[in-house]
Order: structure tokens, then sequence, then C-alpha cells
């Protein structure tokens, strides 16, 4: 599946709008951002029409991100709740201010992220004219002084959200909600099941959409970017994103698959792509696999030379001709997109990206991260 899904995803296939988009409010949650909420404010007030408009939630803020978002020309709400912390809360508090005068279309940006020239207006239209939830191109930018196990981790996100992304709509799975540069039709957003504590909360307000039958699409010409954490800030984010989205996928997995059985196709490639692990932990799982039937052929007494595909070495076989061909995939689409981030160089840094990643799937098994934690904006 993950072969199948970079394949479909390398070329591109635009959207192409049609006529002006409607009136739309670019809701940003915000959690102690006074270091960057102005720029992301200016950033995206460049994008606005005199008919658009820009909602801040200054969500539980001990700093003067109210303040300067405020003086950047954006309308301000602020939430004071210790107990129901996070972003899902914020987005409700927010939905809540705009129900008196709603606009066609609420694009969600986070507080760290910038829009890139015309990814508003093209998000806006997207949603109204198809129906459907959009959601943007999601990037993380890499600094030149960047670590290379930040760059491996950059590179891991763009094949996440941009070309299984765009593999996932190909093969009519429909497409994974992110975080920022989601565009809403407000018929959608209005009824939306928003409040979450969960760890994932974009990942699973998508799939409760999916399954109460609306459609989520992807726009890879609708970009948002934001600056990579440092390596230290890096696995932190990656803990919370891991243990999340791996909890979220046993949770929803079932319920996908009986939906998809149902009828409902899409969900079960849906289901599919939920299936594959983090690229750190699906090869993990692989070369685990990949010992115990190698050692189980040889105590078979199963050589590679005497036996034919029906025998004990069957398996192994499958699992490295399934694993090479993931592995030459993904080598094609380091070449096509990858190597500005990650340098050829700096590829031997692969196998101690796996073992950096190896903490957080033993804290997954020993003691998971249930609380929400900001991550930090350091580069």
């Amino acid at each position: 599946m993950l072969a199948l899904e970079c394949l479909a995803g390398v070329a591109r296939a635009p959207w192409r709008p049609h006529g002006a988009p409607p009136p739309f409010v670019a809701l940003i949650p915000a959690h102690d951002e006074a270091a960057g909420i102005a720029a992301v404010v200016a950033a995206i007030a460049a994008q606005l029409r005199p008919c658009d408009r820009m909602l801040v939630v200054a969500d539980n803020c001990r700093d003067d991100t109210a303040a300067l978002a405020r003086a950047g020309g954006a309308q301000v709400v602020e939430r004071h709740d210790a107990t129901r912390r996070g972003k899902a809360y914020a987005l409700a508090f927010g939905r809540a201010a705009l129900r008196a005068d709603a606009p066609s279309v609420v694009i969600i940006v986070d507080a760290d992220c910038r829009p890139e020239p015309g990814a508003l207006a093209r998000l806006a239209a997207h949603a109204d004219q198809s129906g459907a939830v959009v959601q943007g191109c999601y990037l993380l930018t890499t600094a030149p002084a960047a670590a290379p196990l930040v760059r491996v981790s950059n590179l891991a996100f763009l094949i996440k959200n941009l070309v299984r992304q765009r593999g996932l709509q190909r093969l009519g799975g429909g497409a994974l909600l992110q975080g920022t540069g989601m565009a809403f039709p407000w018929a959608i957003f209005a009824a939306a099941p928003l409040e979450t504590a969960s760890l994932v909360e974009d990942l699973q307000l998508g799939l409760d959409l999916r399954l109460r039958g609306c459609a989520v699409r992807f726009d890879s010409h609708a970009c948002f970017t934001s600056h990579a954490s440092a390596q230290t800030a890096t696995q932190g984010q990656r803990t919370r994103w891991e243990h999340g989205s791996i909890l979220t996928a046993l949770h929803y997995w079932p319920r996908l698959m009986r939906a998809g059985l149902s009828g409902r196709a899409g969900l079960l490639v849906l289901a599919a792509d939920l299936a594959i692990p983090p690229l750190a932990l699906l090869a993990a799982i692989a070369i685990v696999c990949g010992a115990v039937l190698l050692v189980a052929a040889v105590l078979t007494g199963a050589g590679l030379g005497r036996s034919g595909l029906g025998g004990p070495v069957a398996p192994l076989l499958v699992l490295v001709a399934a694993g090479t061909g993931a592995l030459t995939v993904l080598a094609g689409v380091w070449l096509a997109l990858g190597r500005g981030i990650l340098p050829g160089a700096m590829a031997l840094q692969l196998p101690r990206y796996l073992f950096w990643k190896l903490p957080i799937y033993r804290r997954l098994a020993r003691a998971r991260q249930s609380a929400w934690v900001r991550t930090s904006r350091e580069p």
C-alpha cells in the first residue's frame, strides 16, 4: 500500500477553480504564540479581501498573543479554561464566536504556519465548489543548518503530507486532515465534532467526518509551511503525533473496514492507508519479521536453492520482494522531491534515524503520551 500510494502520488494533478472564491474566515487557534503571531497575522492579512475576515482564538495565553494579533488587524477572542486545554477546544470556542455572522468557508491555520501566496483563496474556492472539506499541502521548511536527523524527519513529513496524500486521493481514499490549511464549508464546520482530548484531533476529526459521509479532499497547490523544530523538540513532536496516530488508527480501523465492506469502497482504501505505521516503525517491524522468517527457514532445513515458492521460505521471499519494492519507490520519491531536504551524503543517517525513533515506540508500550503538550517553536 505504501508503494502504491507513493507511485500514484509523485505526479501532480491540480484541481482548477472556476469563479471567484466565496467570503471566508481564517481561524487561528493560538496558545502563547507572541514570538511569531505578528508574522503569521501579516501573511494572512495580505491574502484577505474586504469580504474576508481573520479570527484569532487566544487560548489560555500568558503572553501578549492577543494584543499582538489585534495590532496586526485580526479580530481576537480570548478563552480561559485550565481544565480543557488544546487546539480542539480553541476551535470550538472560535466556531461559537462565528455563529452570529457565519462565513461561507472557514479555513483553519495554525499560529506557527504561513500560507503561500494565493493558498487561502484557492482553498476557499475548492471547498465551496466541491462541497467538501479540503486539506492544503502542509510542509516543513528545512534550515540550512538543520541537523541530519531533522532533515530525515522532514523528508518523512513530505512523504506523508504530500506524496501519500496525493496517492491516497488518486486511489479513491480521499484525504486525511493534518491540522493546518484545512478549509470547511460552513454547513460542515457548524456540525463537526470538534471538542476532543485526542493528541491528533485533526486526524480524528477527518475520520469522523468521513464516517459521517462527508468528503475530504486534498489540494497540493494550496501550500502552508512552518519551520521545523530543533532536534530535541522534533522528537517530542513526533512522540505526540505518532502515539496519537497509532492509537487512533487502532480505534478507527475496524469502523472504517465495517463501513467499507457495507458498500463504501473508498473507506477500505482509507483503512489500508491507516494501517501503514510510521515509516521507521514499519522498517523495524519488517526487519524483525525478516529475521524471524529467516531463522524459521534455516531451522526447518529450507535452503533458498532447494525450496520452491510453496515451501517455508516463501513468506521470507514475499517480505523481501515487498520491502524491496517499497524501498525502490521511496528512493524514487527522494530523487524526485527530496534531495533538497536530505542531500545524498546525509542519507547515510537513515539507520541512525531508526534507532533515534525506537524510544518513541518503547514509550508507546510502557508510558504512552496522553496529555496535550505545546511543541517548542525554537528552530
